[in-house]
């Protein structure tokens, strides 16, 4: 069906642009290319060169297009609310200057949650006063986004406060107004627990962009068991490349057959420092995607 897969700095273990011992962007765009990707999201804000004339230059001289990037920024606080909001518009300036059409909306995974990501039955929940907050800042951050004419999807994201089925389907409801729509991150979603396949037959009208994500069901076992944070759960290997874990990709693959157009990012995030390597990993996931017939 030939989707528009792309990568980012997210799978080279680079979630923010001052992580000490993380690889130059050079590098990780470089390995982006070479593992056969002809799409990319730009990774946090600052990681590229800050001249869009630079940036989309080396982008091209990569063969790279832009799917789009995100913010990963603590929704949840409302006293983050006025630096979220710059950071938002500096984020989304900078995806429609470089040719992207989404921004990717993560709330920042809090130590609160952190502790119960994977369990929903233990996890706290946000609240009257706070879930209002919250709904302020999704809204705010999509308002933001509709102005530099993005599309905001909403991503839901382990340890964060929009992890699992109850809360997705209550901010999707409370924000459609605003525009909202839906990231389905397939690792994410079995990480809470929550059947990606189904959650997307069910949603395919809110569901324009996907990350194509999986889950060593071991590794996945032993962190919900013994209550690991989400950061040292990654470190462990959580996630693994695409088709090694437990998504069915193959019943995603009958769904999406039925008439999805948008594109996909391929993501797993990784400690930099584990013992495979992004490139390999990469290149494992695309070619198992594309040997599934998802993309060309």
């Amino acid at each position: 069906m030939g989707l528009q897969m792309a990568n980012g700095p997210v799978s080279w273990g680079v979630d923010r642009p001052d992580l000490p011992g993380a690889p130059g962007w050079e590098e990780v765009f470089d390995e982006i290319s070479a593992a056969g990707y002809r799409w990319c999201e730009l990774g946090p804000l600052g990681y590229l060169p800050d001249d869009d004339g630079v940036a989309r230059s080396e982008l091209a001289a990569r063969g790279l297009q832009v799917a789009g990037s995100y913010v990963f920024e603590p929704m949840h606080d409302p006293a983050r609310h006025d630096d979220i909001a710059e950071v938002t518009r500096q984020t989304c300036r900078r995806i429609a200057a470089l040719g992207g059409a989404y921004l990717v909306v993560i709330d920042f995974v809090s130590a609160e949650r952190s502790a119960t990501a994977g369990r929903s039955d233990l996890a706290p929940r946000l609240r009257a006063e706070d879930y209002r907050g919250f709904l302020h800042g999704l809204r705010m951050v999509a308002a933001i986004a509709d102005g530099y004419g993005l599309t905001p999807v909403l991503h839901p994201h382990a340890g964060s406060y929009v992890e699992f089925e109850d809360e997705i389907e209550q901010v999707l409801r409370d924000a459609a107004d605003d525009g909202m729509q839906l990231c389905l991150d397939t690792g994410h979603f079995a990480y809470a627990g929550i059947e990606p396949v189904r959650f997307l037959a069910e949603h395919r009208t809110r569901t324009p962009y996907l990350h194509f994500k999986d889950i060593d069901p071991v590794v996945h076992e032993q962190v919900t068991t013994n209550g690991v944070g989400f950061f040292d759960a990654i470190t462990a290997g959580v996630f693994c490349p695409v088709g090694q874990g437990i998504v069915d990709f193959e019943a995603l693959k009958i769904e999406l057959d039925s008439g999805f157009d948008g594109p996909g990012t391929v993501e797993q995030d990784r400690d930099f420092r584990s013992l495979t390597t992004p490139l390999d990993d990469a290149r494992a996931s695309l070619d198992y995607l594309r040997d599934l017939g998802l993309t060309d």
